[in-house]
This record gives C-alpha cells, sequence and structure tokens, in this order.
C-alpha cells in the first residue's frame, strides 16, 4: 500500500538539536488535530510527566502556537499557564525555553526548544523560526506501508506482547520484531509506540 507522506531525514532536525541543547518537540503539519509528524527529543522523564498528566491538552504554549506565527518565549508575561506546565518543565532542568510556529488556518507547525543554561539570543530564535517554516514546507516523500507491518502495528496497538501477538498471525517472535521495526523506519518513528500513534494519526491502522 503506497501512502503519499511528508517524510523528514535525520539531518533535517540538526539546527533544532544545537539550539534547543536540552530538546526539543517539533509537531509538523497538524490538520484537524492530527500532526504529520512528531519529533521529540526531550529527556524521556519529562515525555513521561508531560504524557502522563495530559500536558499537551493543557499547554498554554501549544494553545498559542495554534494562532499564532513566530516565536515567545515560556517566560513571556502574556502566557498565562494555570496548569502549572511551564513551572513543571523548570522543575525538570529547562529553565528556559522558547516556541516557534508558523502555517495556515487549515495546517499548523511548531516546536518548543528549552536548555538550562542561558535564554536563547535573537539570532537562535530567527534559526528556529527559519527551521520550522522549512519542516513545514518539507518536500512529500512516498512511503510505503505493508500490510504485514500494519497487521503487526494493529496486534501492538491492541495491548499484545510481542509473543502473543506472533503466536496470533503464525510467525516467530523475532519476525514480528523485524516487522515493527521496518514499519518504524517507514514512518520514521523511533519507538513501537510513536510508530502506533502515527500510522493510527494517518488512519492507517
Amino acid at each position: 500500500m503506497n501512502i503519499l507522506l511528508h517524510s523528514y531525514a535525520e539531518h533535517e532536525f540538526e539546527d533544532l538539536d544545537r539550539i534547543g541543547r536540552l530538546g526539543f518537540a517539533a509537531i509538523l503539519r497538524v490538520s484537524k488535530g492530527k500532526p504529520t509528524h512528531v519529533e521529540n527529543r526531550f529527556d524521556t522523564e519529562w515525555r513521561r510527566v508531560y504524557d502522563q498528566r495530559s500536558y499537551f491538552l493543557r499547554d498554554p504554549l501549544i494553545a498559542w502556537a495554534l494562532t499564532h506565527d513566530g516565536c515567545i518565549g515560556w517566560d513571556d508575561p502574556s502566557v498565562v499557564d494555570p496548569f502549572g506546565v511551564i513551572g513543571e518543565a523548570r522543575a525538570h532542568g529547562m529553565r528556559y525555553g522558547m516556541t516557534v510556529a508558523t502555517g495556515s488556518a487549515e495546517t499548523r507547525s511548531f516546536c518548543g526548544l528549552a536548555r538550562a543554561d542561558r535564554d536563547f539570543t535573537e539570532s537562535e530564535r530567527l534559526a528556529a523560526l527559519a527551521a520550522i517554516e522549512r519542516l513545514h514546507g518539507g518536500p512529500i516523500g512516498q512511503v510505503v506501508l505493508t500490510e504485514a507491518q500494519r497487521e503487526a502495528l494493529q496486534l501492538m496497538a491492541a495491548g499484545e506482547r510481542h509473543a502473543r501477538a506472533a503466536a496470533r498471525i503464525g510467525i516467530s517472535e523475532s519476525a514480528l520484531k523485524a516487522r515493527l521495526k521496518s514499519a518504524r523506519l517507514s514512518l520514521a518513528a523511533r519507538t513501537t509506540a510513536e510508530a502506533v500513534h502515527a500510522a493510527q494519526a494517518r488512519g492507517l491502522i
């Protein structure tokens, strides 16, 4: 099954990696509430807390990014944070942060970046914005997701463990893991959970 999707190479995130020394999360081409690609390089513990507390629905910077273009610092006085998301980020070492955003009313892309040592310079703010603008208009590439990959992802989405999932479809556990690995590569996902999310967001499973 051939699907036209935006595909991004590792090197395309180098600028954001360099600027966000403590990590970044780029949410690309959000349309009707679903992103085409999520590149999250924040610390694993912060990602766990963020997901566990459903901060995505409460993050004031995401609300800003969905309706504004440009750049805003996390300490901007206009940012109202009733759920304490930014304060919690600081407690996890992210003392300085900014969010950049671009797009149209139909499709948005945005990125939050953080560092611990100092605030971002104006040139870094402009460079981060330029990077997200470039990624927002990124090239369309062809991604192939086979029926076997979709089947493996569907089993993971249903909460099956590797051994049981492999037994259900009559293959070895190593063969199942190989299918999942190829699916991750096709979807530009770093984990199986991210691959499942990406496939669900695209309506592939």
